[in-house]
């Protein structure tokens, strides 16, 4: 009895905590390389959509946000001040807005004046060839440089301030982006109006 069933289940026990105890160490080891990587990739975001910026302050939570008395919807994620020589000059806006395949999640750099500076999508499960489109730059760059209280995304040619022209075949992820876009506006009006 012991040979065919207490010796496998000792045999088969030890395995398992020797792949436990090697799947602990590779863990250990490579997380701070992961989250170390994970942070570098966000302070190259963070600087590929303020470009002006010297500094970002630590990120501000929407709960931290909300706590302020700010209006903060369900998109915002965090709020970053972008500094140059220890002055506020904008602010990075992190948002999570639903699209087509998922979370779009995305930067949006807004400059004292309301102007977009940069908007980039840090990650995103759109269907490739349609959805994914809308992280290219011929429909980003639509934001880019323009001052508009509200962005909407138009099918057609955009021909009013403020129109976005959706990426065809694609307008529900068209929409969750602008739809994040606005409400990092929303939330950076709200920061300089002061908590309400």
């Amino acid at each position: 009895m012991f040979k065919e069933i207490i010796r496998p289940a000792i045999v088969l026990f030890l395995i398992c905590a020797l792949i436990t105890g090697a799947l602990a160490y590779v863990n250990g080891v490579t997380k701070p390389i992961i989250d170390e990587s994970q942070k570098q990739a966000q302070r190259d975001g963070l600087a590929k959509v303020f470009p002006g910026a010297d500094t970002f302050s630590a990120p501000q939570t929407a709960d931290q946000l909300k706590g302020k008395g700010y209006q903060v919807s369900d998109r915002i994620v965090s709020a970053y001040e972008a500094q140059k020589n220890a002055e506020t000059i904008g602010y990075v806006i992190e948002v999570s807005s639903r699209g087509y395949g998922g979370p779009i999640k995305m930067l949006v750099g807004i400059g004292m004046d309301g102007k977009i500076l940069g908007a980039l999508i840090t990650s995103s499960n759109e269907t490739p060839g349609l959805g994914s489109k809308a992280a290219e730059p011929a429909f980003m760059g639509q934001y880019l440089g323009a001052v508009s209280d509200e962005f909407k995304v138009v099918k057609g040619k955009a021909s009013a301030e403020g129109d976005i022209q959706a990426v065809s075949g694609a307008t529900i992820s068209s929409r969750a982006v602008t739809q994040g876009v606005n409400d990092a506006l929303k939330m950076v009006r709200s920061i300089r109006g002061g908590a309400k």
